[in-house]
């Protein structure tokens, strides 16, 4: 019995379908990294922040994070609406 990584019909079809799975494999990739920097640096600019001025839209510090990588607060924040 032999195990592969790639998906069934991947190996049906040959090398042609092992190039896309390698493209697609690089997009994604690219994608995620493209994704994690947006969030890098939507934290930098909200940390950049005062304690004030994030009280003024309705965010503290703990929540910053929280919210950057999510897009919104959980249900269970202590947020006053």
């Amino acid at each position: 019995m032999s195990y592969s990584f790639l998906p069934s019909s991947a190996q049906r079809i040959g090398r042609a379908s092992l190039w896309s799975v390698g493209v697609i494999a690089a997009q994604r990739l690219f994608e995620q990294i493209a994704h994690r920097r947006a969030i890098r640096r939507d934290l930098n600019r909200l940390m950049e922040f005062d304690d004030r001025e994030l009280a003024d839209i309705g965010l503290n510090r703990g929540e910053v994070v929280h919210l950057v990588r999510y897009g919104r607060l959980p249900n269970h924040s202590n947020q006053r609406l």
